[in-house]
């Protein structure tokens, strides 16, 4: 799953040199803050009910999980349709986005056709169906590509970018939804209205905590795309949405994929009362070892690497890659772990720490903005990151310490 995964995030940078080179910066700017807008609605679209799905032993509970979770989507998807229909035009207006036009209605199809693909690789992933996965990924990643190309070569502009990005992505929902098909446990056994509010009241927080926590983390990520679009311009908005995607895509490639196969393993050895502290401390150590050294290169060599891989106009991106590096690679490192909070009903706190986190985050920038300067705005949205990275290492390794304790001692 790793290896596929990375394929297809990896074929999402290779595109880069071809897409700035059919785009302007404003153009990719626009589309950012389209896709920042996106993923921040979509990260509470199923109220993150799928994140559930690897933690019941029974079957048919996590079928109605993943029913839950598609329902909820199906909800979520049409109030922002309607929302859209009644304050859509005074959304564009105050937020400098008039050119995306009657494109900013494509946002629902969007949110709908990812978020029900994620929902689906938690339901693949319980049947250890990660090649599926895998390709569905890459299914995803190259039909974006394509469209991308194809329909900027057209001529179609902002549209070709948004138009490229929901078909890819509906390529890649088609794909997996086949796939999950042919597995021999159904995702239908067991499915009940019932039992579906069964799951929702016992896995209540999820939405409760869990939702706003991602809720946060995805306008921390995501703001400084919104601000400088709104306030410093497009272009420097397309400038940072590049180098925010080249520096964390090495952090999907392993990262996410290692989230799930850790939230499961960690789930098993938690369930059978096993020690979590020596599989905890070898997965930290494995991605530090993995990351460090191509975070490394990237930090020294970025600013004249796209420079050139970019082309002409595009230098402001390099800069931005070398600030980021080292907070990015910090997110590597721990982002498989925060499924532990999750599994030890820590949501609340891990909540809160979000909260601040997003607070210290906004006043960086604001900061910069303030002054004038992008570069300081990012420079010190990612001491923030570092700071915020540090801790979660440290507050993580306590839960699964104490939890440990807790139940070896009574076992």
């Amino acid at each position: 799953m790793m290896s596929g995964t990375g394929f297809a995030h990896l074929l999402g940078i290779a595109v880069y040199p071809v897409l700035t080179r059919i785009y302007t910066p404003d153009e990719i700017g626009l589309f950012a803050t389209y896709i920042a807008f996106f993923s921040i609605y979509a990260a509470v679209a199923t109220l993150r009910y799928e994140y559930a799905t690897l933690i019941p032993r029974s079957e048919h509970a996590a079928n109605n999980i993943t029913f839950l979770a598609g329902f909820i989507l199906l909800c979520s998807s049409l109030l922002l349709m309607l929302l859209l229909l009644l304050f859509g035009d005074f959304f564009v207006s105050s937020l400098n986005m008039q050119k995306l036009g009657g494109l900013i209605y494509l946002l629902p199809a969007t949110v709908f056709c990812y978020s029900a693909f994620m929902i689906m690789t938690f339901s693949m992933n319980r049947h250890k169906a990660y090649g599926g996965i895998a390709t569905g990924k890459i299914t995803a990643s190259s039909s974006i590509a394509t469209f991308q190309i194809g329909l900027g070569l057209l001529q179609l502009r902002e549209a070709g970018l948004i138009l490229g990005k929901v078909a890819g992505d509906s390529a890649g929902l088609i794909w997996i939804l086949w796939r999950r098909a042919k597995l021999s446990a159904s995702v239908r056994a067991g499915v009940t209205p019932h039992r579906m509010m069964a799951m929702a009241r016992r896995y209540r927080n999820f939405p409760k905590f869990n939702a706003p926590h991602a809720l946060t983390t995805t306008v921390s990520n995501n703001f400084p795309v919104l601000l400088f679009n709104t306030f410093i311009g497009e272009a420097v908005a397309g400038f940072y949405a590049i180098a925010h995607k080249i520096c964390y895509s090495p952090v999907q490639v392993i990262g996410q994929a290692t989230y799930q196969v850790f939230g499961r393993r960690v789930a098993e050895k938690y369930g059978e009362k096993e020690a979590i502290i020596p599989f905890f401390k070898s997965t930290l150590l494995l991605l530090a070892g993995v990351g460090f050294l191509p975070f490394l290169v990237l930090f020294i060599i970025s600013p004249m690497l796209f420079a050139w891989l970019l082309g002409p106009g595009w230098e402001m991106t390099g800069e931005f890659v070398q600030i980021l590096t080292p907070f990015i690679f910090l997110v590597f490192v721990v982002s498989p772990f925060h499924f532990i909070p999750l599994m030890l009903d820590r949501q609340r706190k891990a909540f809160v720490i979000d909260v601040l986190y997003l607070l210290v985050r906004l006043a960086a920038l604001g900061t910069g903005i303030w002054y004038g300067s992008a570069m300081l705005a990012v420079l010190l949205y990612a001491l923030a990151g570092i700071m915020f990275n540090l801790y979660m290492i440290g507050w993580i390794y306590t839960l699964v310490k104490r939890a440990e304790e807790k139940y070896l001692q009574s076992g």
